[in-house]
């Protein structure tokens, strides 16, 4: 589980900023959407992966793993924006 954690996280910071390029206004916003998006997601994936580690059989992690697919799914929406806007 670690090393996958790790691999996702190492990829989201890898293609996050390099990503997003782009010189229309709406271009510009959607990449302050991904770029944000990519922040939470490496954020919130770190919490969850020390909760897991650290759980020890005690607690379930389901509040990070919550806040984790919710970052997930902004991070759905802000690829879609970018897709639509910047090419």
């Amino acid at each position: 589980m670690r090393l996958v954690s790790a691999s996702l996280f190492i990829v989201l910071l890898l293609t996050g900023e390099a990503f997003a390029q782009g010189n229309s206004y709406a271009c510009r916003l959607a990449m302050d959407q991904y770029n944000t998006a990519v922040q939470e997601i490496s954020s919130t994936l770190r919490r969850y992966t020390n909760c897991v580690s650290n759980s020890q059989g005690q607690d379930d992690c389901y509040f990070e793993f919550r806040r984790l697919k919710s970052a997930q799914d902004d991070f759905e929406m802000a690829v879609s924006s970018y897709q639509s806007s910047c090419r």
